[in-house]
């Protein structure tokens, strides 16, 4: 039998110990550095406003999103007129339920407390579709020609483009806040990106009175999409910090 000095791990405690920084010339002082270093970066950090919202407990930041969502929601509902009641049908409800479930769930996965385990990309992926999906599902549910605004001329592809900047627009401060709480989940980018699209279809199906299914899948399906795809590729290129 071999002794323990000729294992191959004889003397690896000494030569772990000889690496200590106690024992290095200056490791006190290059610990205190290191330690020092990291505390600037934190108190840099915290004095940035992504910083100190993401600095806040989940539940704060949660409240927080739905707050403001719900208040400019809430804004844009009687600010501006709805579609006349008529056309307010059991479809059009649906859709707008739809679009509150799907704009919730995303708010909850990105602020989701970094102590639970990391949800599956997958998950992330699929809230991206079924965002999508709901959007071009909902363009196949229009209002009535017959109910339609009668004071435009919906000249097709002008009309449409008019919806898609509004939904661009709406969508860009979803997106923006929804990222300065989101702490680095897995994909987090995806599902801002998925709510941005949902919030500006939202207030498209809401108050447009332009029927047509065509108009719908040029001027709001496509919001979610352009979201979903324009982003996802900017951030497979260019991945968020």
């Amino acid at each position: 039998m071999s002794s323990a000095s000729d294992r191959p791990d004889a003397g690896l405690g000494e030569r772990l110990r000889e690496l200590d920084t106690g024992e290095l010339p200056g490791g006190d002082a290059l610990m205190e550095h290191m330690f020092a270093d990291v505390r600037s970066r934190c108190e840099r950090s915290d004095r940035t406003l992504a910083g100190f919202l993401r600095s806040r407990s989940t539940a704060v930041r949660r409240v927080l999103v739905l707050t403001v969502f719900g208040a400019l929601g809430l804004v844009g509902w009687f600010a501006f007129p709805l579609i006349d009641a008529e056309g307010r049908s059991l479809q059009w409800t649906a859709s707008l339920v739809a679009f509150c479930v799907l704009l919730v769930l995303a708010i909850f996965m990105v602020t989701r407390p970094v102590h639970l385990p990391a949800l599956p990309r997958w998950q992330s992926i699929c809230l991206a579709c079924v965002a999508v999906g709901a959007t071009v599902v909902a363009a196949f549910w229009p209002i009535p020609a017959a109910l339609a605004a009668s004071t435009h001329d919906h000249g097709g592809g002008v009309m449409a483009g008019a919806c898609m900047g509004v939904g661009l627009l709406l969508g860009v401060p979803v997106y923006a806040l929804l990222r300065l709480v989101d702490r680095g989940n897995a994909l987090g980018n995806l599902v801002a990106a998925a709510a941005a699209g949902v919030a500006g279809n939202f207030v498209l199906k809401a108050h447009c009175s332009i029927a047509g299914t065509s108009h719908e899948l040029l001027g709001h399906a496509s919001v979610a999409l352009i979201f979903v795809l324009g982003l996802g590729w900017v951030h497979r290129w260019i991945p968020s910090t």
